[in-house]
């Protein structure tokens, strides 16, 4: 089963591993491309131990500014984006399970009644709205935008996976969703209403915000047709 990776990645990327992992051939074709405004090494300066700093894509743990964004407590979405950061040596103390900047954001708020919380966002992203006693910075730290892809891949592929609303809409803009026969594989509840406003019912979708598990839902996709 051929399979569509709109995200942006190299040949021996995350996703393309777990799927070949579970005996499925990956189909490189980005659809978005970033474009980095800032590492945030000045807001991170002014953050302590005890303030948050919020990394929600693994575009932007990996672009942060390192040493500044060791200090602050990081809250991320989802055991990879967890992994990810834990690999750049970054104090992560939550993680939401659902792929969901708002599910993030409710439970900082929940857990954090004073300091300071940054959040290195993506040109699409909204800032979230402050609450007492917190300072709310969201600085936009890159670009997303959409790239030209050969629309001939549709003819080379079985399932199309889309990991961020930014690839929803990316694809929308060159073929209608709802033109498309081939079932989407969305990782999580944002995505999956970015295909639904697109006018689109997601046929798959990851139990868990990870590569791993969209992967999985795929191949038992595979097995069963449904």
């Amino acid at each position: 089963m051929n399979v569509w990776v709109t995200r942006d990645e190299p040949p021996d990327g995350p996703l393309g591993a777990a799927l070949r992992r579970r005996g499925l051939s990956p189909i490189l074709e980005p659809v978005i491309t970033r474009r980095l405004h800032t590492d945030c090494a000045d807001e991170l300066s002014r953050l302590g131990p005890d303030d948050w700093l919020v990394l929600t894509s693994a575009y932007a743990i990996n672009a942060v500014a390192l040493e500044p964004a060791r200090v602050p407590r990081v809250a991320v979405i989802g055991d990879e984006s967890r992994r990810a950061a834990e690999t750049r040596s970054l104090r992560v103390e939550l993680v939401s399970t659902r792929h969901d900047v708002a599910d993030l954001f409710e439970q900082l708020r929940r857990r954090v009644p004073r300091g300071a919380v940054c959040y290195p966002r993506s040109s699409r992203a909204a800032p979230p709205p402050p609450w007492p006693g917190v300072a709310v910075d969201s600085p936009v730290m890159y670009e997303t935008l959409p790239r030209s892809f050969d629309v001939s891949v549709l003819n080379r592929v079985d399932v199309i996976t889309v990991v961020s609303p930014s690839a929803v809409d990316a694809i929308h803009q060159r073929c209608p969703l709802n033109h498309i026969p081939q079932p989407f594989a969305a990782i999580g509840p944002a995505t999956s209403a970015a295909l639904r406003v697109c006018g689109v019912h997601p046929s798959l979708m990851a139990v868990a915000p990870s590569f791993d598990s969209l992967a999985d839902a795929i191949a038992a996709f595979r097995q069963t047709g449904s």
